[in-house]
């Protein structure tokens, strides 16, 4: 990961906290600015953190800090307003690079305006739309754990569940033709083992299995592992969140019947401003006789997305109750999700592994193009531009297995001859795109590799 660095954290709720925790336990010094006494005490106690009572917005205190020759301000409160107003005071006072959380929809559209400009901020992170995208991405491949996106889309991660029928359960995977391109580069067995598969290792039935290929090959998967295909034509979304309003902006051009219900009257009445197209139904969406009524089991996908982590999981129970098969909860605690995997439903984490992988991109803008998490960072995949002094250039793969870190796998490579899974007699050039999965551990073996 390179030299550690030193890491100003605005807001120490949440999200702050996690990611405060995370880069810390990556060896970067990290600070945590905070008005709650309370917040800043717990999170003091979880770690090598150093906490500071205050403002962000006081330049005093900023400027204290600034003596300690900060690398990034990133501010993370809740309100956008003061992360902004925070950005421009550090940026002002010297901050080499400032981030900022922002919430609001009018703050990241650049059509007139570019507030990153106007308040010295060097990225903006939209949480909302972030998360919705999560959302989105859930929806549109139902079954599927995980999905991300490599190479410009060009390179497709998903996580599956074997299912019980997959015919070559059991098999060593040097002996299961994947085709396509397709590789599993990430097994979770049932007792929570995580393996980062060889050749003789093998797919069981209810394993989680991370498969890595071209986009234009994933639709494969549901053949070749005996999953039912499923097309998305209508979604029911409880709760007029801001992550709802950019959800439904995604699900709108792929011609998904979008229905809404949301109890408060005003928002009810912006939404029909905003998609003239959609059904809007003013009620309470935990009403379980009102969910019957409109028949929301007969839609093909049923979406919590209030702003409250407890209504979305009692609205989601309620959905399941009254029939609805694909059902999805976006939540913000991770110890609930044992119970709804008990119900067969599928969640979202609201922000902040969504946050906090961004960050982590950004942090390490010199080396990785994008970096995703999975399993609580227990693995890395990462999307890495071959150097010209890499170790690995010019050499075979094979010669190289001994210098390669245990839990390590070059997945697949791009370049202009297209995406390729590397054998053991391939050959790393300067300007390839690699897909890399890891622990977290030899993060820092791979920026010097590569």
């Amino acid at each position: 990961m390179g030299a550690a660095m030193n890491i100003v954290i605005l807001g120490a709720g949440s999200i702050g906290s996690y990611l405060a925790l995370m880069l810390s336990q990556e060896g970067h010094n990290v600070i945590v600015i905070d008005r709650d006494p309370k917040a800043l005490e717990k999170l003091g106690r979880s770690a090598d953190i150093a906490v500071r009572l205050g403002y962000g917005t006081d330049w005093r205190l900023l400027e204290e800090i600034n003596e300690l020759s900060p690398d990034y301000f990133i501010a993370l409160s809740s309100d956008d307003e003061t992360n902004l107003v925070a950005c421009a005071i550090a940026k002002d006072l010297g901050y080499p690079k400032t981030v900022a959380r922002i919430r609001q929809k009018s703050f990241l559209d650049h059509r007139r305006m570019d507030f990153g400009r106007i308040f010295g901020v060097d990225h903006i992170i939209g949480t909302e739309l972030v998360v919705a995208h999560d959302l989105y991405q859930r929806i549109l491949h139902p079954g599927n754990l995980a999905v991300e996106n490599f190479a410009h889309g060009a390179v497709q991660m998903r996580t599956i569940v074997v299912p019980q029928n997959f015919s070559d359960a059991g098999k060593p995977l040097a002996n299961v033709d994947l085709k396509e391109n397709l590789l599993v580069g990430l097994i979770r067995r049932k007792d929570k083992e995580l393996i980062f598969p060889k050749g003789k290792d093998r797919l069981l039935p209810g394993d989680e299995a991370t498969i890595i290929g071209p986009a234009t090959a994933m639709h494969q998967l549901h053949q070749i592992f005996g999953i039912p295909k499923k097309t998305i034509r209508s979604a029911v979304i409880v709760g007029a969140s801001g992550v709802a309003i950019h959800l439904i902006e995604l699900l709108l051009p792929h011609n998904i019947s979008v229905k809404i219900i949301e109890q408060d009257e005003v928002k009810c009445q912006k939404l029909a401003h905003l998609f003239p197209s959609i059904t809007i139904l003013n009620h309470d969406g935990t009403d379980l006789h009102f969910l019957r009524e409109e028949k929301v089991f007969a839609s093909d996908v049923f979406i919590a997305c209030t702003h409250s982590h407890e209504t979305n999981i009692l609205t989601a129970l309620l959905g399941k109750q009254v029939g609805a098969t694909e059902v999805i909860a976006l939540v913000t605690d991770e110890n609930t999700v044992p119970l709804l995997e008990q119900f067969q439903i599928s969640y979202a984490l609201s922000e902040r592994e969504s946050i906090a992988r961004r960050i982590q991109v950004i942090l390490h803008d010199d080396t990785f193009i994008s970096l995703a998490s999975l399993y609580d960072n227990q693995a890395k995949i990462m999307e890495v531009k071959v150097s010209e002094d890499s170790h690995l250039v010019k050499r075979p793969l094979s010669s190289l297995s001994s210098r390669l870190p245990k839990n390590f796998l070059i997945a697949m490579v791009e370049n202009h001859q297209g995406i390729t899974i590397p054998k053991g007699d391939n050959h790393l050039q300067a300007g390839d795109t690699a897909i890399v999965i890891c622990g977290p551990e030899s993060m820092e073996d791979v920026e010097k590799m590569l």
